[in-house]
């Protein structure tokens, strides 16, 4: 989604008003905040009257501007303007310095929810400021509330800025990375449309009679496949530095506002939770990196060239994968596994779960009919009752949660926000784990993995694996491969979308495999149900490391763009680990 623009005339990114994907762009013009200064000179008067003195039905010429309250003033009133406490700090300057570079300073303590009102309290639970309309409508739930100016450095201090601002240049720099690999695409198909006139041309001279028109007809068919490979990586790339644009103006933002004092400031607060917010919707997006390559296939029957309609073959492969665009790269090999917390649900009969932010997980209590959400401390902040016994769960789209109920036969949508049951989709079969990438989605049903082409959609469902038993566990590739566990067998299968079998994973030290996952680089993690350990295997089936430190593992999942994870065991014990470069 196109999350601003370049400014006609100066070119220099404007971001796009509100949350990310909150407004369509056909709102946007309606939505900016006017400049009322320009607005008023706009009006074609010859004089430009003190604002509060017509409030008191008298004239007198302006002569200054306050840019704090976005209103004119007379020299009088410029006065008052210093002597009263609440307005004694406002930048006031003269009407004649305002330029055509007249910037109107970023307001944060406003709640754009409600009307404007002033941001006053920190919801510790949600770590989101809020309004006085904020606490009693979308936190009336929540039990911990301070003020702004009594934030403690343990919630929002120096140093979560500067993990902040580290996350961020990582996110900018991998988006950098892929605009200059996609620009580099765009260079080797010239290269490649070059390679193919010269060879084409050598064989065009001795037989120029007759394939002359034919030689002018695939020409334009290759100018035209160029074009548009070239189009949609050019749309690609704009899309990229759109998003990088974006996260560079706060970024920008969140700097001038950030100081090296210990306890922030509530200004400083504001900005740190803004870009927070920010960077965390822009870690939901996706991030394919398109590769388009241009091959062409002199044909064998060049020779016959009377009787062809055709010169040679050309097509275009198009490879898009997601790409963690704030995952730092560990080696996995040596990496450090860091514990990061460990605690126990009770009555919790856990088999999956997700991470809904940073430091809150979302898990399926199977017995119990109910899903837990609770933070990585272990205390419980919700419990979601639901019409079946839940085991497998997965985001999708970055706003739901799917969790599958394989006694009913269900798959439920929940809202990511507020973990409401949105949708029911009624599968022929008994569901367990469940797995989604983009609009595909794949579900282990036990003896058989279902594929569905386009979300949940019956009609298009089809068995990919059908010679297998006890397929519970299952997950999407980076590249679109299927990866599924065989508990009984105490292997790992890799199919791709055609059903054709990749590699199987199998080792000495792998029993009883339950859960699993991929992270942002393609690399399975697989728990030992039984061998007590996590087996990190390679895109290609190769053993990359072997984890110890769990016992019974039945579930695993990762932080999405990032190093974290959490391993869920028996008996409701969860244990949430980092991996971090030695």
């Amino acid at each position: 989604p196109p999350l601003g623009f370049p400014c006609p005339l100066c070119r220099k990114f404007i971001p796009a008003p509100g949350k990310i994907n909150e407004h369509s762009v056909d709102r946007w013009a309606k939505l900016f905040p006017e400049n009322k200064l320009l607005a008023l000179i706009a009006t074609g008067t010859n004089s430009i009257y003190c604002k509060s003195c017509q409030e008191d039905d008298e004239e007198s010429k302006a002569s200054s501007w306050c840019m704090d309250c976005s209103e004119v003033l007379c020299d009088d009133c410029v006065k008052c303007h210093k002597k009263v406490r609440l307005t004694r700090n406002h930048v006031v300057v003269a009407i004649t310095e305002c330029s055509a570079s007249f910037h109107q300073s970023l307001s944060l303590d406003k709640c754009e929810t409600h009307g404007g009102r002033k941001l006053e309290i920190i919801c510790k639970e949600h770590l989101l400021p809020c309004c006085s309309v904020c606490v009693t409508k979308e936190h009336d739930g929540c039990k911990t509330f301070c003020q702004l100016e009594d934030v403690d450095a343990n919630t929002v201090g120096p140093h979560n800025v500067k993990n902040l601002q580290a996350e961020v240049e990582t996110m900018c720099s991998n988006l950098e990375q892929i605009i200059t690999d996609e620009k580099t695409n765009m260079s080797c198909l010239d290269n490649a449309s070059d390679k193919f006139a010269k060879e084409l041309s050598g064989i065009t001279t001795s037989i120029i009679a007759t394939i002359k028109k034919l030689e002018e007809k695939h020409l334009d068919e290759t100018a035209k496949l160029i074009k548009e490979s070239k189009s949609k990586l050019e749309n690609s790339v704009q899309s990229l530095e759109h998003r990088l644009s974006y996260l560079q103006y706060w970024k920008e933002k969140l700097t001038k506002n950030v100081s090296n004092e210990t306890i922030l400031k509530t200004n400083e607060i504001l900005s740190y939770i803004k870009m927070k917010h920010i960077y965390e919707s822009m870690g939901n997006l996706d991030y394919p990196k398109l590769e388009i390559s241009i091959q062409t296939e002199i044909l064998d029957s060049v020779q016959k060239l009377t009787s062809l309609s055709c010169l040679a073959k050309t097509t275009s492969r198009e490879k898009s994968k997601q790409c963690a665009i704030n995952q730092r790269i560990v080696d996995l090999k040596c990496a450090y596994v860091v514990n990061v917390s460990e605690f126990t649900i009770k009555n919790c009969n856990l088999h999956d779960g997700e991470f809904l932010s940073r430091d809150k997980l979302l898990l399926t209590g199977y017995k119990n009919k109910r899903c837990v959400l609770c933070n990585t401390d272990g205390v419980v902040l919700q419990e979601i009752p639901l019409p079946g016994n839940p085991w497998g769960m997965c985001m999708h789209v970055g706003n739901e949660v799917l969790v599958t109920l394989p006694l009913s036969q269900k798959v439920v949508v929940l809202d990511a926000n507020s973990l409401e049951i949105k949708q029911s989709v009624h599968i022929d079969r008994r569901c367990f784990g469940i797995s989604t990438s983009g609009n595909t989605a794949v579900i282990g049903a036990r003896d058989s993995v279902l594929m569905f082409d386009n979300f949940l959609d019956k009609n298009i469902c089809r068995p990919l694996a059908t010679k297998t038993k006890y397929a519970d566990d299952v997950a999407l590739g980076g590249d679109g491969n299927i990866i599924f566990t065989n508990y009984s067998e105490n292997v790992l299968n890799t199919f791709d979308k055609s059903g054709k079998m990749l590699f199987k994973y199998s080792h000495e030290e792998l029993k009883s495999p339950y859960g699993l996952t991929v992270d942002g680089h393609g690399n399975i993690f697989v728990c030992g149900g039984t061998s007590n350990n996590i087996h990190i295997v390679s895109n290609d089936g190769k053993t990359l490391r072997i984890l110890k430190g769990v016992q019974n593992p039945l579930c695993i999942k990762f932080l999405r763009g990032t190093n974290r994870f959490f391993v869920g065991e028996e008996d409701g014990r969860v244990k949430v680990f980092e991996l971090q470069n030695s």
